[in-house]
């Protein structure tokens, strides 16, 4: 893996743990869903992880087609251009689901250990 491509991916962990941190801290979906807080810092977390995962090299989206590179650049564009009509339920499915399944992809290809809550080490 090249240098460019580890920073990319190593950025894209940060925001994956901002999610998860977020999402942890709101603890359910009523809490995230009544604070706009949570919202906007698990959204803007979401942007960056759609806009780093545009720079990564085609050859590397290809090689890892278990991840949906697609769609996490989809949803960046959704989010970025039609925030204020994104549906809670959509943007806790992607931070409780999607986002610690990309935390595993990430800890795997950086090497990184992971704790048995989930929680990168």
């Amino acid at each position: 893996m090249s240098g460019r491509t580890r920073s990319i991916l190593e950025h894209m962990l940060d925001d994956v743990r901002d999610v998860l941190e977020f999402t942890a801290q709101a603890g359910n979906f009523e809490t995230f869903s009544a604070n706009p807080l949570y919202r906007k810092g698990i959204v803007m977390s979401v942007i960056n992880i759609g806009e780093l995962s545009k720079r990564l090299p085609d050859e590397f989206k290809s090689a890892h087609g278990e991840i949906p590179w697609r769609q996490i650049a989809g949803m960046r564009d959704i989010a970025a251009h039609g925030y204020h009509s994104m549906d809670d339920d959509i943007i806790w499915d992607v931070a409780t689901n999607s986002i610690p399944e990309l935390l595993r992809f990430l800890v795997g290809r950086l090497g990184g250990a992971e704790a048995e809550d989930g929680e990168v080490l």
